[in-house]
C-alpha cells in the first residue's frame, strides 16, 4: 500500500511473457462539485496482446463500475477512471495520489486490482473501468460497490459483487454470477461445459435463453416466485413456486440458480 504523501499515484507493471505496450494518461483533472465539495480525476490506460484464447483476465475493484465488451483479435485494452471526493481541490489531488492500480500480466494471465490505504475510510475512490477484452479469453470481474456490464463473451464468465447489479449478454461458454445485494439480468447465447451458476440474495434473477437451449434447470427462492416461459420446459415432481426442477429440450448441462428475497424468471430470447 502506498503511504500518505507520495507525490504521485503507483502505477506498477509487472510484465512477463506477455507482449505489451503501456500507455497512462496522466493529467489530473480538478471539478468544483457545489455544495462545499471538489473532485479530482484521473485515466489510467493498459494495452495488452494476449497469447491465445483461453486466457483469463481478472479485474478487482471496489467501488465502481466494470464494462467489458468483447471484441475480435488478441489486443486487450483496459481504461480505468479514478475519481476521488475533497473538502478542497488540493485535498482531492491529495487523495488521488494514495490509489494505487495494479497490473500483473503473464503467459496465462493479465490480472489488474485497485488498492489504497484503509485509512481512507469512506472516502473511498470510484475507479470505473472500461474493458474490451478478446472475445476467446476468460474473465473473472470483482467489485464491492457498483455494477457489473459483460458483453459477447464468448469463453467464459465469472462476475462477483457484493452492492450492485450484473447484466450480461450475448455470452457462453460457463457463466457464474453471484451479488449480495442487486439482481442479475442476463442474456446467454448458448450454454455449455459446467452450465451457469447465478446467484442472490436481495434481488431478482431473468435469465434468457435461446429456444433450442438443452439444460437442465434447477432453481430455488426463499422470498418470491419462480417462472418459465416460451421455452420447451419438462418438470420434475411436482414443484412449487419457489423451488423448480426440470428440463429445457430434453435437457443438457445445469443452470442452477438461487435467491432469497427476489424473484427467479426464465425465458426465451
Amino acid at each position: 500500500m502506498p503511504h500518505v504523501g507520495y507525490r504521485r499515484p503507483i502505477l506498477h507493471t509487472a510484465l512477463a511473457v506477455l507482449a505489451a505496450t503501456a500507455l497512462s494518461a496522466c493529467d489530473v483533472a480538478i471539478n468544483s462539485m457545489g455544495g462545499g465539495l471538489a473532485s479530482a480525476s484521473q485515466v489510467w490506460t493498459r494495452t495488452y496482446t494476449l497469447a491465445g484464447s483461453g486466457t483469463q483476465v481478472e479485474i478487482v475493484n471496489t467501488s465502481g463500475a466494470i464494462t467489458v465488451e468483447a471484441v475480435d483479435g488478441n489486443t486487450l485494452d483496459i481504461k480505468a477512471t479514478i475519481r476521488m471526493k475533497g473538502a478542497t481541490e488540493e485535498a482531492a489531488r491529495d487523495l488521488l495520489k494514495q490509489v494505487e492500480i495494479v497490473a500483473e500480466a503473464g503467459a496465462a494471465k493479465v490480472r489488474i486490482e485497485t488498492k489504497y490505504p484503509r485509512s481512507l475510510g469512506r472516502q473511498s475512490p470510484d475507479v470505473t473501468y472500461a474493458i474490451r477484452v478478446p472475445k476467446t479469453a476468460k474473465v473473472d470481474l470483482r467489485a464491492v460497490n457498483g455494477t457489473i456490464t459483460v458483453s459477447g463473451m464468448q469463453a467464459g464468465v465469472h462476475a462477483e459483487i457484493s452492492n450492485g447489479e450484473i447484466r450480461g449478454q450475448n455470452l457462453a461458454g460457463p457463466v457464474s454470477a453471484s451479488t449480495t445485494n442487486g439482481g442479475i439480468h442476463l442474456q446467454v447465447s448458448s450454454v455449455e461445459g459446467e452450465g451457469l451458476t447465478l446467484e442472490t440474495t436481495n434481488g431478482s434473477i431473468d435469465l434468457k435463453l435461446p429456444a433450442q437451449t438443452k439444460a437442465t434447470l434447477a432453481a430455488r427462492c426463499v422470498n418470491g416466485r419462480i417462472n418459465v416461459s416460451n421455452l420447451p420446459f419438462e418438470k420434475d415432481g411436482e414443484g412449487s413456486r419457489r423451488r423448480l426442477n426440470g428440463t429445457i429440450n430434453g435437457g443438457g448441462p445445469e443452470i442452477r440458480i438461487d435467491t432469497i428475497n427476489g424473484s427467479i424468471r426464465v425465458g426465451r430470447l
